[in-house]
């Protein structure tokens, strides 16, 4: 076996150093993962926030007075393998034994692996520092420190939401508080975050895996319910975040999402595809300053922007019980992830300097830019957008494949966000027919 590498959170060192020194027992089992046959380990001293991929094997972390030298080192590590051996401890693969000392201040380790039976080698420790130095690279750019104790929700976790998740998280987001009520099909990964592994899982719980592996850090709460049937409960887990991204799959949701926003005053993002990702349209909603959902998305708006149905799950729950399951999958028209990621990529830009605004930053700049509320994208020159220019080498009129910002006033007898306005009759609603 080559040289390895072994990989452990700094935090845990230390936590199993002060166990040490309080309580006087030096030796733990840990729980570690073996990936590439052996040529790399994950070591954990307790159960590592999200799934691991690898294999599980048997591994033994021990803290002494003093370093062994690594001849006494190896003697030492054969040593501890048979007596996990003798009692009852059987690995097919790997078995990693670390010894840890600390000697005038510093710390000095050994890490040992071997079959179960073969010759131990020496691997090379790597340490995985704390929050401070996850997004070091980030700095100058965007202080991560201005975004770890943000909290923000996301509803709906299909191959949009899902991706803007991770990017925020990638970005130094702290909080997270993540919404969806669907289970991930098979024809949802080829554009979700998430793969074949998590087939049937709640998209709430794999999305959640998936932000603990950018950033075990972070706070993540999740609750699998359709906002729909479940508004006030919503409202509850929504209400103290300081963002909320709308990236669901149905109108009547986003309204309720709006109303939320409206309520609690929480600036909302809400983005989406249309037909077979021809394009997409993102809103930012800064409530009762500009635009809201309501001024924007009237009924005729809506009849010309048909929103993409991505799933039977979908296209299901909008279509009478007595359509066919064949007709129903008929409606389904799902586009190319790649058409969906421009969309998102939007949405996540405008969280991030949503967050920062007002803050020193180095996208402070952005906030000159991205001054439109209401955002238009075309990927193809189809339906909506058939008669649009080419792109080509004009960039004075909205083509396909650029960002298009629209100025849209807020309806000064907006029936959502006009405070003196009372709300619309139930047969007025734009849902009640």
């Amino acid at each position: 076996m080559n040289s390895y590498l072994v990989y452990m959170h700094q935090e845990q060192v230390q936590a199993i150093y002060q166990n040490f020194i309080a309580s006087g027992i030096n030796t733990i089992r840990g729980i570690a993962f073996e990936f590439d046959d052996g040529d790399v380990f994950h070591i954990y001293t307790s159960e590592p926030k999200t799934q691991i991929s690898g294999y599980p094997c048997a591994s033994l972390i021990q803290f002494l007075d003093r370093l062994p030298t690594n001849e006494a080192g190896l003697a030492m590590a054969k040593q501890l393998r048979n007596t996990m051996q003798n009692n009852g401890v059987n690995s097919s693969r790997h078995i990693l034994i670390i010894l840890f000392s600390i000697e005038d201040g510093q710390l000095k380790h050994h890490v040992f692996a071997s079959r179960a039976e073969g010759e131990f080698q020496e691997g090379v420790m790597k340490f995985l520092p704390g929050r401070s130095e996850l997004y070091s690279r980030s700095k100058g750019i965007l202080e991560t420190s201005i975004l770890e104790n943000c909290k923000v929700g996301i509803v709906g976790l299909g191959s949009g939401g899902s991706s803007i998740a991770v990017e925020l998280a990638k970005a130094g987001i702290g909080n997270f508080v993540l919404i969806d009520y669907d289970r991930l099909e098979l024809a949802n990964i080829a554009r979700h975050v998430c793969g074949t592994g998590d087939l049937g899982r709640y998209k709430t719980k794999a999305v959640k895996d998936a932000l603990y592996g950018k950033n075990p850090h972070i706070q993540v709460d999740s609750a699998e319910l359709d906002i729909n049937e479940n508004l006030e409960q919503t409202k509850i887990l929504l209400k103290d975040c300081n963002l909320i991204i709308a990236a669901t799959d149905n109108d009547r949701s986003r309204f309720n999402l709006n109303s939320i926003s409206l309520e609690y005053r929480i600036p909302t993002i809400f983005g989406r595809a249309l037909t077979r990702a021809i394009g997409g349209d993102v809103l930012r909603v800064r409530p009762h300053q500009g635009p809201c959902l309501r001024c924007i998305f009237t009924k005729d708006f809506l009849a010309t922007r048909k929103q993409e149905i991505s799933t039977s799950t979908q296209a299901r729950k909008d279509t009478p019980a007595y359509v066919s399951d064949e007709e129903v999958n008929a409606t389904v028209q799902v586009g190319l992830s790649s058409d969906i990621v421009p969309i998102s990529n939007m949405v996540v830009k405008l969280a991030l300097v949503e967050l920062s605004k007002g803050r020193a930053s180095g996208i402070a700049s952005l906030e000159e830019d991205l001054i439109a509320n209401f955002y238009i994208w075309a990927n193809r020159r189809e339906q909506t957008y058939a008669e649009w220019p080419k792109m080509e080498y004009g960039s004075r009129t909205p083509s396909i494949l650029r960002w298009y910002g629209a100025k849209w006033e807020r309806n000064a007898t907006c029936p959502a966000c006009n405070e003196d306005h009372e709300l619309l009759d139930e047969e007025d609603n734009i849902f009640a027919s």
